[in-house]
């Protein structure tokens, strides 16, 4: 039970960390353009920053997709699905608090709390006794 509720809430985080993306490239766009209309900037530069934007949002959506992969593997016993799930948290959390640190505003703080729940659920589910796996059914042959 605990590694079924543990896995469902590793999901939930990994569906945020990967919604956080379109929040990340459509909402936070708005701000990007405010800030840019006041700088004299050429023309690639101005590409290459919009670029790079919205690669960090597709990296927030594969890492959302990872992360939900792994709790559904984890699920099912394969421990081995948790390390994408702690990687991804490992860096969330490094960047919030280094972050929080620097800028001093507390929307980093999505980031360590994203980043510490994928910590400590994957931790619960390393670490919960995995149940007995089901091995696939197979067909039987027609007689």
């Amino acid at each position: 039970m605990l590694r079924k509720f543990a896995s469902m809430l590793l999901a939930l985080t990994g569906l945020l960390i990967g919604l956080g993306a379109f929040g990340h490239s459509f909402m936070g766009r708005k701000a990007l353009d405010a800030g840019l209309a006041s700088l004299a900037i050429d023309m690639h530069t101005d590409k290459l920053i919009y670029l790079v934007w919205y690669f960090c949002g597709g990296c927030m959506l594969v890492f959302g997709v990872l992360v939900i992969r792994g709790a559904w593997m984890a699920m099912r016993g394969e421990r081995g699905a948790l390390f994408a799930p702690c990687t991804i948290g490992l860096f969330y959390l490094a960047t919030g608090v280094t972050a929080l640190s620097y800028m001093h505003e507390a929307f980093w703080s999505v980031f360590v709390v994203l980043g510490g729940l994928a910590l400590a659920l994957s931790a619960v589910l390393g670490f919960a006794p995995a149940g007995p796996r089901v091995a696939p059914r197979m067909r039987q042959p027609a007689a």
